[in-house]
């Protein structure tokens, strides 16, 4: 009689041991899924800072000027691989060659994966700017892409006043 208590005893300590080790799964499932969801929460966060910043400083370079010609002597200079698209025919042209003070224009600024200006060939990311100017008033889309995608993920709109200088 004794050998059958020891065996139910046997079997209740495996029975327990196996609850165990199934809550344990099920908890550290949950932990796993919080600490990636985390994981692409922050991720998701830098990338949009960096979205942000590559908006800001263009935003920044078209605030610092103070006519049409001087925006693009300062995008040409702070970003020598932009390229400006012709409406008629689509082709980009580099930006330093633009010559069509006022007229609405769209500009490509590319980005590799660092986040640094480069060539189009290298680009991972791209902003585009859509520019007018009307009454010495510039008005600026920016809008940053990711590879070849035509939709935005960060979009900005500004407007500045290019103010007479003394020398004008």
């Amino acid at each position: 009689m004794a050998q059958r208590h020891r065996a139910s005893h046997g079997s209740l300590f495996l029975m327990e041991l196996i609850f165990s080790i199934l809550l344990f799964t099920i908890i550290a499932t949950i932990c796993i899924s919080g600490f990636v969801k985390s994981h692409t929460l922050s991720r998701d966060a830098a990338l949009q800072s960096h979205y942000i910043t590559m908006a800001s400083n263009v935003a920044e370079v078209l605030r610092s000027t103070d006519s049409w010609n001087d925006t693009a002597e300062a995008l040409s200079s702070y970003y020598p691989d932009a390229m400006v698209v012709n409406t008629d025919t689509g082709e980009e042209t580099p930006l330093k060659e633009l010559s069509r003070p006022g007229l609405p224009t769209t500009c490509y600024i590319y980005y590799n994966n660092d986040f640094q200006p480069c060539k189009a060939e290298d680009a991972a990311y791209c902003t585009q700017l859509d520019l007018a100017v009307e009454n010495q008033f510039l008005t600026a889309e920016i809008g940053i892409r990711v590879g070849g995608n035509t939709a935005h993920v960060y979009d900005i709109t500004i407007e500045h006043f290019y103010h007479a200088t003394s020398g004008e």
